[in-house]
């Protein structure tokens, strides 16, 4: 345990060693700098840290696969969990690399059993009781006197593993390195914090519909742990807890992940062609579109990246029949777990050209890598952003110049728009308050009921309902404006512009 409790006596160090010989018997550890085993010797498992110390230097137990299954997903679920049967930081190293991440900087991060809080405590107390005549140990603040198992653990671990990877330890480090230390046989140990203490339980997993049955790995060492064992009373706390901590007959497990955080690329997207969906529709399980902008683009960029998958955000959404023209629609494509280093731009430059030459419809301008802050400005400027749009509208009779004129006239026109019965089915039933900036019309040659509307409004202005009054539930409509009983159509609908600077800014 050095690096946990400094200074030990040698009355101290017997405490660390106990073990009930008559219900404990000693494991085996073994000490190794490289995969093969080169000296055994035996010992006990640590009671206060469970073995997590030794694990560094030893031979470790397998993590069963139904354990592995319900620990807990990474960020964007990137990585999958694996066992490691050696805790050396040469093992770990060769782990690492397997996954095939290229980073110029890696960042730890440990979970560890619940258990080794309450041990940790239960000798604290012990030390106490021991030690009182010598004015030792005398705060009753076990966690705030004590170096964190978690930090003695990163210490020891952190700045070598990034050194056999040649890379750089950082904190927040791009290439994340989570090991989970497990020992189910303690997962108990800690219940009597929560029954007692507060909180139920507390385990924190369910198993959801569906998915395959897992076995429970215990509760991690977390801050709440912590907080309930510090909350309640030493008298308490020893009536629940074996003081001294013994030692264990098994030492931890060691699952790991690798995963890199999410890279951001963003851009602005055209979408050509009528009937393109901006990401797959499926309905009923049939698919509607041969495919979407989303695929579109996340083809062309992700084969560089090898990435697991991708999540993708815009500044809104265009409808199926309707074309994004003008400079595109500013979106954010999230990669997850890149395994590749980041693309140079004049590789972005021939994503851009692949996409216009498979003439699907989808162009992309302006792609490039952009900081995670990319994220939050784009959706703040989508409440924010205002829209231009041209549509073709058939009304029920003939245009007239005065109906031209009452358009062309039109100002800062307030809406109140119902929720639409075509998306009623997915959004809530509200009344919305929408602003059309201006409006202008021309006629169709040829065509004396036909006319082409083009608008800027608000964001969030449903425009083929504002023209074909949507049953009534969009007043004023186009018809209402126009002084005509009987609603206009439309025809064709075209997202001309999306008024937003800050992202031509960020890119």
């Amino acid at each position: 345990m050095l690096g946990v409790f400094p200074d030990y006596s040698s009355e101290e160090m017997d405490i660390f060693q106990h073990t009930d010989r008559q219900h404990h018997s000693p494991i085996t550890v073994t000490h190794a700098t490289d995969e093969t085993p080169t000296d055994v010797v035996h010992g006990v498992v640590c009671p206060a840290c469970l073995g997590v110390l030794q694990a560094p230097e030893g031979s470790l137990q397998a993590v069963p696969s139904a354990v592995l299954a319900g620990l807990p997903e990474a960020e964007g679920n990137a990585g999958s969990w694996q066992t490691c049967t050696s805790g050396s930081v040469v093992s770990l190293s060769q782990h690492v690399r397997q996954e095939g991440h290229v980073a110029t900087n890696i960042g730890l991060d440990i979970t560890l059993p619940a258990a080794c809080i309450t041990r940790q405590l239960s000798i604290w107390y012990h030390l106490q009781t021991k030690f009182s005549s010598q004015g030792l140990y005398t705060s009753p603040h076990m966690f705030q006197e004590v170096v964190d198992l978690k930090e003695a653990l990163r210490l020891t671990v952190a700045t070598p593993l990034a050194q056999q990877m040649g890379v750089q330890a950082e904190r927040e480090g791009d290439l994340r390195v989570m090991l989970a230390y497990l020992h189910p046989s303690s997962s108990a140990e800690t219940d009597f914090l929560f029954i007692h203490g507060g909180g139920g339980k507390g385990r924190g997993y369910k198993r959801k519909r569906g998915q395959p049955k897992v076995v429970y790995a215990g509760r991690s060492a977390s801050e709440t742990v912590m907080q309930q064992a510090s909350r309640l009373s030493r008298s308490f706390f020893l009536q629940h807890c074996t003081c001294p901590a013994v030692a264990p007959t098994t030492g931890v497990q060691l699952a790991y992940r690798v995963w890199r955080k999410p890279l951001y690329v963003a851009g602005r997207y055209l979408k050509l062609l009528r009937g393109v969906a901006q990401s797959p529709w499926i309905i009923d399980g049939q698919r509607k579109g041969v495919s979407s902008v989303e695929e579109r683009i996340a083809d062309a960029v992700l084969p560089a990246f090898q990435a697991d998958r991708h999540k993708f955000m815009s500044a809104g959404r265009e409808d199926f029949d309707v074309r994004m023209l003008g400079s595109g629609r500013p979106f954010v494509l999230e990669i997850i777990n890149a395994r590749a280093a980041v693309p140079s731009q004049s590789a972005f430059d021939a994503m851009q050209l692949t996409l216009e030459k498979e003439d699907h419809g989808v162009q992309v301008q302006a792609l490039q890598p952009v900081p995670r802050s990319i994220c939050s400005l784009l959706k703040a400027g989508e409440a924010e952003k205002q829209k231009s749009y041209t549509a073709i509208c058939q009304l029920p009779t003939a245009v007239t110049p005065e109906m031209t004129e009452i358009i062309n006239s039109t100002k800062h026109l307030e809406l109140h728009q119902q929720t639409p019965v075509r998306v009623s089915h997915r959004r809530a039933d509200l009344m919305r308050h929408r602003t059309v900036y201006a409006m202008s019309c021309e006629l169709v040659p040829g065509s004396p009921r036909h006319l082409v509307l083009r608008l800027r409004t608000q964001a969030g202005t449903y425009i083929k309902e504002f023209v074909h009054s949507d049953e009534g539930r969009t007043q004023p409509h186009l018809a209402s404006l126009l002084g005509l009983s009987t609603s206009a159509a439309i025809l064709q609908l075209d997202v001309n512009q999306i008024h937003m600077d800050f992202l031509q800014q960020q890119l």
